[in-house]
């Protein structure tokens, strides 16, 4: 019997005072629906251009939200602060998603027709908040000048599904945001029963116990639940210049370089696009602060919350300039800051001096592996997918895997290197560099995988270990796969029959591995609590127990396990780097 928790286990997020210098107002929908919004005006006598800001986190409680109106309007900006609609203040149906497009275009359409605008309108926002530019962009209207979406995609929230078919391994936090964030106008944040399965019954005693269901939580279940994102070629169709930040650590970085891919691959988008790429998680920490306690914190120190506002709006400001005023030379194609180091800027990412590294996987499972340079004999590693014994998260616990309260990976920032001594966990360890090698570009595993189950999920994790044996996270990457089962028994051949592609993008990044340190590949099987166990074929959510299986990774100089990294560095620099 699934418990419930009680009523002092949740909290309910009321709408918080309209903060100072903001006049409330109500803006109609097309369909009747009014959205509730506060404007700060930049200049009570001169029209002036227009930051929008539409989240469903509450106009005047999302920290720091009139601080960060305030710092636009000194810069000359009006600003505009939108409850979406179904949250806070706002009416309509509580909804993920499908009415941002429509809504988006409304807002700005009344936002071009008043007198104190000068009829050019920007946006800006992280997370959903962010979602709701890509979403404004999607239905094109000719007011909209430029974006600036930050940590966030198209499809934020759902599967990101790769060329070759396989998908991301699902994170706890979407259909936790759906059942707690989408339930109705206001946010329900509470501790939930994480080890008790299926989580679907646990959700429904959550719901129970507020007396209030999400309906977008029981469609997440259903198979077009995704198609409710906006398609990749509405945004493509809609070149507008657009400032893409995005973080290293972030766990949305998938569905945000999925976007970018998209669109810079369209003719049309060539001098649109702008990237900014930062060594921060999805909440804004950066790693420089790894790691780090309460006084570091935004929500709670405003000390804090200032460094997190200016750190998040000063680089739009220039992008603005340029983009609403014609002011300014506007911000360079591509900043890329590499953590703990500094920034760059580029004209393209990766940066026109970035080549490609590849290791070559080989070792045994009773030791640790090696990154080779040449490709090994052919063999296979095997380990057993232990499904009540599930390799554990970096920082989430099992309390609190994700939404506030949670552990982000920067805050704890723990030693990753004894991860590698479990069984189910494969390491693989490069020659320590004999200089500096920069990272600059992107991170990629491949190789073929069997396996005794229906479904396999792989993670991998690239990790910087120091001479003292401690290692810390650079990037991270997962895939979710379709298998063709084998046998506990089978040999090499039925092995290779049977085992099927996979691709796992680790990450983009820019990262410095400094001289005597070096690279540490883990690669295993599940990531709990952070990320969903796999079902064996079954939805994560409905499963009572998860499935045991042994999986088995090939090596070989064909088709064996391969690791590209970019970097930035002559073939000569690189061969002395692991001379």
């Amino acid at each position: 019997m699934n418990s419930i928790p009680d009523q002092k286990s949740y909290i309910r997020a009321q709408p918080q005072p309209v903060p100072e210098g903001a006049q409330t107002i109500q803006i109609a929908m097309r369909d009747g629906v009014e959205l509730a919004a506060d404007l700060y005006r930049a200049d009570l006598d001169i029209p002036a251009a227009t930051i929008l800001i539409r989240t469903p986190y509450d106009k005047g409680g999302f920290p720091g939200m009139g601080k960060i109106a305030r710092l636009f309007v000194a810069h000359g900006y009006n600003v505009v602060i939108q409850d979406v609609r179904g949250r806070f203040r706002s009416g309509g149906a509580t909804e993920y998603m499908i009415h941002e497009p429509d809504d988006g275009y409304d807002t700005i359409d009344w936002i071009a027709k008043q007198p104190w605008s000068d009829g050019s309108v920007g946006m800006w926002g992280t997370s959903y908040i962010g979602f709701t530019q890509i979403a404004a962009l999607s239905s094109a209207h000719p007011a909209l000048k430029c974006i600036a979406p930050r940590l966030t995609g198209s499809n934020l929230g759902l599967p990101v599904i790769a060329p070759d078919g396989s998908e991301d391994v699902e994170h706890v936090v979407n259909r936790w945001y759906f059942g707690q964030c989408y339930n109705d106008n206001f946010l329900y944040i509470g501790r939930l029963p994480w080890h008790q399965r299926p989580w679907k019954k646990m959700m429904e005693g959550f719901f129970e116990t507020v007396g209030q269901w999400s309906a977008d939580f029981e469609k997440s279940f259903e198979r077009d639940f995704p198609s409710r994102a906006p398609s990749l070629a509405s945004l493509i169709a809609n070149p507008i210049p657009t400032l893409f930040t995005v973080g290293y650590y972030d766990l949305c970085a998938p569905a945000a370089w999925q976007d970018i891919e998209a669109l810079s691959a369209a003719p049309a988008w060539a001098g649109k696009l702008f990237l900014r790429l930062e060594a921060v998680d999805h909440e804004g920490y950066n790693v420089e602060q790894a790691p780090f306690g309460p006084e570091d914190w935004y929500t709670h120190n405003p000390v804090a919350l200032e460094k997190f506002i200016r750190r998040a709006v000063d680089p739009t400001i220039p992008f603005y300039n340029r983009h609403l005023r014609g002011l300014g030379e506007g911000v360079p194609p591509v900043q890329y800051e590499i953590g703990r180091t500094g920034w760059k800027a580029s004209e393209a990412w990766p940066p026109a001096h970035t080549r490609r590294v590849r290791f070559y996987l080989s070792g045994k499972n009773d030791a640790q592996g090696l990154l080779g340079e040449t490709p090994p004999e052919r063999d296979f590693a095997r380990w057993r997918h232990d499904g009540e014994n599930l390799v554990p998260s970096i920082a989430a616990s099992a309390e609190q895997p994700c939404g506030p309260g949670s552990t982000t990976v920067l805050m704890a920032w723990p030693d990753l290197a004894p991860l590698g001594d479990r069984p189910d966990v494969l390491a693989f360890g490069s020659k320590p560099v004999a200089v500096d090698l920069l990272i600059t570009g992107a991170v990629t595993l491949k190789g073929r995988l069997a396996s005794t189950l229906e479904s396999a999920d792989i993670f991998a994790r690239l990790l910087d270990q120091a001479p003292d044996g401690t290692a810390h996270l650079i990037t991270r990457g997962q895939v979710r796969l379709k298998t063709r089962p084998v046998s506990e028994t089978a040999d090499g051949g039925v092995i290779q029959e049977h085992a099927t592609p996979f691709t796992v993008t680790v990450g983009q990044t820019a990262y410095k591995l400094p001289a005597g340190h070096r690279l540490l590949l883990h690669i295993f099987s599940s990531d709990f609590p952070e990320y969903t166990a796999n079902g064996g074929g079954v939805d994560p959510w409905l499963i009572e127990d998860v499935p045991s299986g042994t999986h088995i990774l090939e090596f070989g100089p064909a088709t064996g396990a391969i690791l590209d990294i970019d970097v930035a560095a002559s073939p000569e620099a690189v061969r002395a780097a692991f001379a």
